[in-house]
C-alpha cells in the first residue's frame, strides 16, 4: 500500500462549472471601424474530455481509492482544478488533488455542492503554474470505491489542445495519496483538469454599428423536475407543465460493456455491483429531412483530411467564445429527456435535455440550457407553422460519434438565436428568417455524404421578412462547405444582412447567395472579420464565392482579414 498523505484543512471552492474561454475585453467599450490591427492576449481554458458525454462502465470496489490521470501540457499554464465522473450511486466526500512527477501534493481541494451523478468540477483557491513538458497527475479520492472505467482508453495518447494525457493511475488508500500504479489494460478512470494558458494575437477591432442586447425577463414554466431509475436513466416523473411533454418515443440504449472490468488492485476486492451508465438514446422522427443542397456549388465535397479533434481557438477582439455563450457559469440545471411543447408562450429554462426540443407551438423561449442531441437529425426544431422562437444561453452539441445533422433547424416563421454556443455538429442553424447573434459556432463533425455549414439558408426569407446574422463568431475547421452559406436550394435569396462576425473555414468561408434560380437582392455583407486562422485563404478554396455583384440592393463594405486588409468584394 502507498505511503498516506494527510489532508490538512478543505479549500474553499467553487461549486461546478463549465468549461469558459476568458477573453480580455471590455463589453462596454465603443467598437471601432477601420483601424488598424492590434495584439491582446486571450486565456484559454481547456479539459480533456470537456463536455463529451462519458462511454463507459460503472463501478463499486467498496475500498477507498485513488484515481487519477498522468498529464503534461505542451505549453506553460495553470491548473485551475480538477473534474471527474461520477456514477450514478457513487456517494461520499471526494477531494481532488495535483502531482508533481515526484508524487508531491501541489494543491488539494474538497468538492461541494456535487450532482447525483456525471462529472463534478471543483477549483483550488490558488491556480497552480505548470511548465510545458513536464508530467503531472490529478486525481481524486474515494472513500466508497466508486468509479466509472474504459479499458483500453489509453492505448494511445489522449489530447486535447495543449493538454496530452498518457494513463490513467490508481492507489489504494484510505486517504488521499500520490496514485501511481497502470492498469495493464490501460484503463481511463476518467479524472480530468482545468487548465489554463494565455497565447497573444493579432486582430482587427469590432466594426461599429451592433446594437446593445439587453436579454430579456420571462415568465418561466419549468417542466417537473426530473428522477433517476436504479440503471441511472434519466426519466421524467410527472409529465411537465406550460404545455412541455417528454418525446414518447424516446427509450435508452445501453452504453459500451467492456468485456471484463478493470480492477485498480490485485488486492481489492471482486466488484459487488457493476453497471453501466446509459447512453444518449436514439429517436425516431416523422418531419421531413433535410433535402439535398445543390452539388454544384461545393468545390470540394470530401475533405481531403481527417477533421481536427483539437477545437479551434475562439478569436479576441469582442467577439463570442466558449466563455459568453452558452449557459451561464453556475446554473443549476435540471435533467431531462427530449421535450416536445405544445403550448404558446411556454419558456424553457435550466434544462439538461438528452435528446432534442421539439417545438410546436408560437412564442416559444429556449434558455440556460444544454442540449445533448441524439443521433438523428437535430437538436432544436421549430416545426411549420409556427413562430416567435427565441433560443438564447443555450448550448446545443453532438456526441461526436454518431451524426447529427442541425443544432436548431426551422421550418416555421420568425426565430431569435442569441448567446448560443452550437458545436460537434454537422450543420449549425438552418433558417430563412429572423436573427442569429452574439453566438458561437464551431467545430462541426463531418460524416460521409454531408455538406458542412454553420449558419445556412437555402432561399430567400418570405416577403415582408429578413434574415440577420449580426455579432457572431462562426468557425467552420473543415475543407467543406461553408462558415455562412446563402443557397439558392428552393428559391432566391432576398433580404439577408451578414454584419460585424468573424468567419473562418469551410470550402469557402461565406457562400453569398447566388445561383440559378435568378439574381440575389438586397444582401448586404457589412464590417465582417475574414481569418486565415483555418485555413491559409479564409477558406480552403477562398474566402468567398457565388456573390452576384452590383445586383439591386447587395452591398459589400468594410469587410477585412484580420490584419486590417480589405476582403475585395466577391473575394
Amino acid at each position: 500500500m502507498l505511503g498516506r498523505v494527510s489532508l490538512v484543512a478543505a479549500a474553499v471552492v467553487l461549486g461546478a462549472t463549465v468549461t469558459v474561454v476568458i477573453v480580455n475585453r471590455s463589453p462596454s467599450a465603443a467598437p471601432v471601424t477601420n483601424t488598424a490591427p492590434v495584439a491582446s492576449e486571450v486565456t484559454l481554458e481547456s479539459s480533456l474530455w470537456k463536455t463529451k458525454k462519458v462511454k463507459a462502465t460503472a463501478q463499486m470496489e467498496n475500498t477507498p481509492l485513488e484515481l487519477g490521470t498522468r498529464f503534461r501540457a505542451s505549453k506553460d499554464g495553470e491548473v485551475a482544478g480538477v473534474r471527474f465522473y461520477k456514477p450514478a450511486g457513487e456517494s461520499g466526500t471526494h477531494r481532488g488533488s495535483l502531482w508533481d512527477s515526484r508524487g508531491k501534493l501541489l494543491a488539494k481541494v474538497t468538492f461541494t455542492g456535487e450532482s447525483k451523478s456525471g462529472w463534478q468540477q471543483a477549483l483550488f483557491d490558488e491556480p497552480v503554474r505548470t511548465v510545458a513538458g513536464r508530467t503531472y497527475t490529478v486525481s481524486y479520492h474515494t472513500e466508497n470505491g466508486g468509479y466509472v472505467s474504459k479499458p483500453g482508453a489509453f492505448k494511445r495518447p489522449v489530447k486535447a489542445g495543449p493538454l496530452t494525457a498518457e494513463a490513467g493511475v490508481f492507489g489504494v488508500t484510505d486517504e488521499a495519496g500520490f496514485p501511481s500504479r497502470v492498469h495493464p489494460r490501460r484503463v481511463s478512470y476518467f479524472v480530468d483538469l482545468v487548465f489554463r494558458h494565455r497565447e497573444r494575437r493579432w486582430h482587427h477591432p469590432r466594426p461599429s454599428g451592433r446594437p446593445t442586447v439587453v436579454p430579456t425577463t420571462d415568465p418561466t414554466v419549468e417542466p417537473t423536475p426530473t428522477s433517476t431509475d436504479p440503471g441511472g436513466e434519466v426519466t421524467p416523473s410527472v409529465t411537465p407543465t406550460g404545455g412541455v411533454t417528454p418525446t414518447p418515443s424516446e427509450s435508452g440504449t445501453a452504453s459500451e460493456t467492456p468485456t471484463a472490468s478493470p480492477t485498480p488492485s490485485s488486492a481489492s476486492p471482486t466488484p459487488t455491483r457493476t453497471r453501466t451508465p446509459s447512453t444518449t438514446p436514439s429517436a425516431t422522427r416523422s418531419s421531413t429531412p433535410r433535402p439535398s443542397p445543390t452539388p454544384s456549388r461545393t468545390p470540394s465535397q470530401t475533405p481531403t483530411s481527417k477533421p481536427s479533434e483539437t477545437t479551434t481557438p475562439p478569436p479576441t477582439g469582442g467577439f463570442p467564445g466558449a466563455g459568453d455563450t452558452g449557459v451561464p457559469a453556475g446554473t443549476t440545471l435540471k435533467e431531462s429527456k427530449s421535450i416536445t411543447v405544445t403550448k404558446d408562450g411556454t419558456v424553457i429554462d435550466g434544462m439538461e435535455v438528452h435528446g432534442e426540443i421539439n417545438v410546436d407551438a408560437d412564442d416559444v423561449t429556449i434558455k440556460n440550457t444544454r442540449l445533448a442531441a441524439s443521433p438523428g437529425q437535430w437538436g432544436i426544431i421549430q416545426r411549420k407553422g409556427r413562430s416567435g422562437l427565441v433560443v438564447q444561453d443555450t448550448e446545443v452539441f453532438g456526441n461526436g460519434r454518431d451524426q447529427t445533422q442541425f443544432g436548431i433547424i426551422n421550418q416555421g416563421g420568425d426565430l431569435t438565436v442569441r448567446r448560443v454556443d452550437i458545436h460537434t455538429i454537422s450543420n449549425g442553424i438552418l433558417t430563412e428568417q429572423g436573427l442569429i447573434e452574439d453566438s458561437y459556432l464551431h467545430d462541426p463533425k463531418y460524416f460521409s455524404g454531408d455538406h458542412t455549414d454553420m449558419i445556412m439558408c437555402t432561399s430567400g426569407p418570405p416577403s415582408g421578412t429578413k434574415l440577420v446574422i449580426r455579432g457572431n463568431t462562426v468557425i467552420n475547421n473543415l475543407d467543406q462547405t461553408g462558415a455562412i452559406a446563402l443557397f439558392q436550394d428552393f428559391g432566391v435569396v432576398r433580404n439577408v444582412t451578414v454584419e460585424g462576425n468573424f468567419l473562418a473555414g469551410g470550402g469557402y468561408t461565406l457562400y453569398g447567395g447566388a445561383g440559378s434560380k435568378g439574381t440575389s437582392s438586397n444582401i448586404k455583407v457589412i464590417g465582417n472579420v475574414f481569418s486565415k486562422d483555418v485555413w491559409a485563404k479564409g477558406g480552403y478554396h477562398g474566402p468567398v464565392a457565388y456573390w452576384d455583384k452590383g445586383a439591386s440592393g447587395n452591398e459589400w463594405k468594410n469587410n477585412v482579414w484580420e490584419d486590417g486588409k480589405p476582403v475585395p468584394e466577391g473575394g
